[in-house]
Formats: structure tokens, sequence, C-alpha cells
């Protein structure tokens, strides 16, 4: 069974040391059953403690005060104490009970020392309040002036790899036809395929008549294919003056139609004209 100390490493003193220093030292038993403690020091001169021994009731705690003798001097700054504290514990059983504060140690260090339990703190000189707040000031200063850094340098490197690009003209280029070249009609370079507005608008001239000649063809196919099937239907009578007449007629009609090489150039201007610009 051991007991709880706090603090329960070390016990601080607070310069300046030329003054005399009081620090608390808390005794804590989480145990079923009361604890007697005693506290030694390695120098019994320079430290007072009241109590240096008692009983701590179990689930209780007892505050012990200690006290560092004003030195006449103050050591250095970088000066580390060597002083520390031993604080021994032991269980009090039934049969311990008996026994008196003053027999208590001595008959447990003779019959049972292997039950004392102990634990060391050290001690340590701390600088002054005023020094502390300083230090924590340019501690926070540092760390602004650290942090102020680190952001400035981030936004460096972000400016130096974002330039903004420079805002290039925006060029208006007037809507062209791209002419592909018809099967077997070549193109002699990029320039000669863009056509003037003047040759679109003769084309356009042009395949608006190839269309009329194309319709004036088909109206006349028509009547010529109708004239046809009536001659067919109609069955001329023999020695009949009219059939002559009809097989006249309809030569006369074949006679006037147009040539046939003129059908095939309007019909390849037609094709032409389709190809490039539709």
């Amino acid at each position: 069974m051991s007991i709880e100390l706090e603090p329960s490493a070390q016990l601080g003193f607070r310069r300046p040391l030329t003054e005399p220093i009081k620090e608390s030292l808390i005794i804590r038993n989480p145990t079923q059953l009361p604890i007697a403690f005693k506290v030694k020091t390695t120098a019994p001169k320079q430290y007072c403690v009241r109590p240096n021994s008692g009983r701590v009731e179990a689930g209780e705690e007892l505050e012990v005060q200690v006290q560092m003798q004003a030195m006449k001097e103050d050591p250095p700054i970088d000066f580390r104490c060597k002083d520390k504290f031993l604080v021994q514990s032991v269980a009090i059983t039934a049969e311990r009970e008996q026994l008196s504060p003053q027999d208590l140690w001595p008959t447990i260090e003779r019959e049972a020392r292997d039950q004392i339990r102990e634990k060391k703190i050290r001690c340590a000189f701390l600088p002054p309040i005023e020094h502390e707040i300083t230090q924590i000031k340019e501690e926070d200063e540092l760390t602004s002036s650290r942090v102020s850094s680190a952001t400035h340098s981030t936004h460096s490197t972000i400016n130096s790899h974002t330039v903004p690009a420079p805002a290039s003209p925006v060029h208006h280029v007037a809507p062209t036809s791209t002419i592909a070249a018809a099967p077997g009609l070549p193109l002699s370079n990029s320039s000669s395929a863009a056509a003037s507005g003047a040759d679109v608008s003769a084309l356009r001239h042009e395949l608006e008549a190839a269309h009329e000649t194309i319709r004036s063809l088909q109206s006349n196919m028509e009547k010529l294919q109708s004239e046809a099937s009536t001659l067919r239907q109609r069955k001329p009578e023999a020695g009949s003056s009219s059939a002559p007449m009809m097989t006249a007629v309809h030569l006369k009609h074949q006679q006037e139609g147009y040539p046939i090489s003129y059908l095939a150039g309007a019909a390849v201007i037609a094709f032409l004209f389709a190809y490039l610009f539709f």
C-alpha cells in the first residue's frame, strides 16, 4: 500500500531565495487502512517540515508545510539544486494500532522494514514571477514572429508561382466557309480555298438558274409521260388520220426537248455547288 503525493516529483521554490519561502506538500491516502508517514530531507538545516511525521486516515489527505530558510544571496540562475525529500509510509494494521507514535517507526524498521514504501521528491529553484512573465512574452513574440515569417513566406511562394497571364487581344475573325476539294478538283493553296463575296453571289445565281432549269425539265418530262400514257390508252382506228397526227405531235415534243449535254452540264453544276457549300 502506498500514498499519493502532490506535487509528485518536484517541489519548487521561487526566487528570490534571500527570503523564507513556504510550500505545501499534500499526502493522500487512497487505501482502506490508515497510513503512517515520515518526511526526511538531505538538507535538514535548510528546510523545516511541519509535520515531519504523522498519520493519514483511509481515503483522506494531509497538508505538510515545507519552509526553506532564507539564503544570504541568490545562487546563479543556472544553479541546479540537489536537495531532495524522502517520504516513507507504511500501513497501520490492527496490531500496530496499540503502538504509540514514538514506538511505531522503530518497531516497523526493526520488524517489518520490507513493508515500508518510499517516494522521492527533488527540489528546484524557480525564477521570479516577473522573469517568467517576461519569458512568456518573449516566447509569444517569437512564436508570433515565426508564424508571421511562415505566413509571409507562404504568400511569397504563392505570389511567385501564381503570375497572372497577360490579357491577349481578342481578334474578331469573320466567319469563312471551308471549301473542301471535290474529287478530281485539286486546290492550289489555302488562299485559293477562300471564295470572295462576289464569287459566292455569282455561284448562287448560277445555282438558282440551274434549279429553275431542272424544274422546267422535270415539268416537261412529266407532261411527256402524261401524254405518252394517254396515247397508249387510246387505240387509234385503222385508216384514221388522227394516229399519224398524234405520232407527229409526240415526235415534235421529243424534238423540242432540251439536249442531253445541257442537262448533264446543269446536273454537274448543281452537284458541285451542293458539295462545296452544303
